[in-house]
């Protein structure tokens, strides 16, 4: 049997324990328990790495604002320099706003992708634990018992594994609702 690969470790380790829990369900046509896993799949890492890239970025944006600011200030010792200075003060502002909220969106997104790890993570050890406890009876379902009692119990397993997804994916709303302010410019350039 091939085992399937998914982009959070934890996931892929836990779809090797529950390898023989699917053959099972397979048997009896219960809920196929690693498929579910694939609903809460993620790469945290990649999502840090994005991240610091962000934050990098608003690091950038902080030193060019500061360059720009001397800048100006040099230049309003000189011509019109009042018009000059709200105008600069506009820019000046603008180049803050940007940094802050590219602070921020990378600061956030360090937190979701350890968010997302840690439900990942916690997901792959109850279903693990889940899987375990029923192995007595997914070892008769392999060997061809039919019993009630361990058909029952391998099909009750798969359930409670989709069950286990189902809560931790339900539990990415909050997520999900911290992401959109993120789909607005955060900075409108004038």
């Amino acid at each position: 049997m091939t085992s399937e690969v998914f982009e959070h470790p934890a996931l892929t380790a836990a779809a090797s324990r529950l390898a023989t829990l699917r053959e099972a369900a397979g048997r009896i046509g219960a809920p196929d328990p690693v498929a579910v896993l694939r609903h809460l799949d993620c790469a945290p890492s990649s999502i840090s790495t994005s991240a610091t890239t962000v934050d990098a970025g608003a690091l950038l944006v902080t030193s060019a604002q500061a360059e720009f600011r001397a800048g100006v200030d040099r230049a309003e010792t000189g011509g019109s320099a009042e018009t000059f200075g709200t105008w600069a003060d506009t820019v000046d502002g603008q180049y803050a706003s940007a940094a802050r909220a590219a602070a921020s969106t990378a600061a956030l997104g360090v937190r979701i992708a350890s968010e997302l790890d840690a439900l990942a993570t916690s997901a792959a050890a109850e279903v693990c634990a889940l899987a375990d406890a029923a192995s007595t009876s997914v070892a008769a379902v392999l060997t061809g018992d039919r019993s009630a009692e361990v058909v029952s119990t391998v099909s009750v397993t798969c359930t409670a594994v989709v069950r286990v997804v189902s809560a931790k994916v339900a539990s990415l709303s909050s997520l999900a609702a911290e992401l959109e302010p993120l789909t607005a410019p955060a900075v409108q350039l004038s």
